[in-house]
């Protein structure tokens, strides 16, 4: 006996397959489109944070004993601008007391700090080849403190000190 045949007559059966074909195609479509989800509309909502992560309150680095060493202070925002113009202008009397002097020069502020792509450039009033490196160490540490960024670039006088990162 073929197969496909009957034996006791020698005719053929027709086996059904289009529907079963079409049935197996429905149920496909059926589960990879009905997952209990229905579309809806974005969910609106506030703007992601971007730019640099500021900290909200910072370490300000002094001296002691030849070596820079970083203090806090109060919460509160600093600029860039700001941190110049404080560590030109030294610690406070309570700090004084307790033997942290500064290293940055007077003449070090006014100061403008820039984001750039690689960290922060900073314009000294001053010649940055005259600044000890303590006062260097200072200026990027406190900088980097503040924003979270690579590294910074300390130009003025004409000199610059580049891609400088905290020691």
């Amino acid at each position: 006996m073929r197969p496909g045949t009957d034996g006791a007559a020698g005719t053929r059966r027709v086996i059904r397959v289009r529907p079963l074909r079409q049935l197996a195609l429905a149920v496909l479509v059926l589960a990879l489109t009905a997952c209990g989800i229905r579309p809806t509309e974005p969910i609106r909502g506030l703007e992601a944070p971007s730019g640099p992560v500021e900290n909200a309150s910072p370490s300000i680095f002094w001296v002691s004993e030849g070596r820079v060493v970083p203090v806090a202070r109060p919460p509160g925002g600093l600029s860039g601008r700001d941190v110049i113009g404080l560590l030109a202008q030294g610690p406070t009397g309570a700090e004084q007391s307790r033997g942290l002097t500064t290293e940055v020069p007077l003449d070090a502020a006014p100061a403008t700090v820039d984001r750039v792509v690689d960290g922060l450039d900073v314009h000294l009033s001053t010649d940055v080849a005259q600044l000890s490196p303590l006062a260097v160490q200072q200026i990027v540490c406190t900088l980097l403190g503040v924003q979270a960024v690579g590294t910074v670039n300390l130009r003025g006088g004409g000199h610059s000190l580049d891609s400088r990162k905290c020691a």
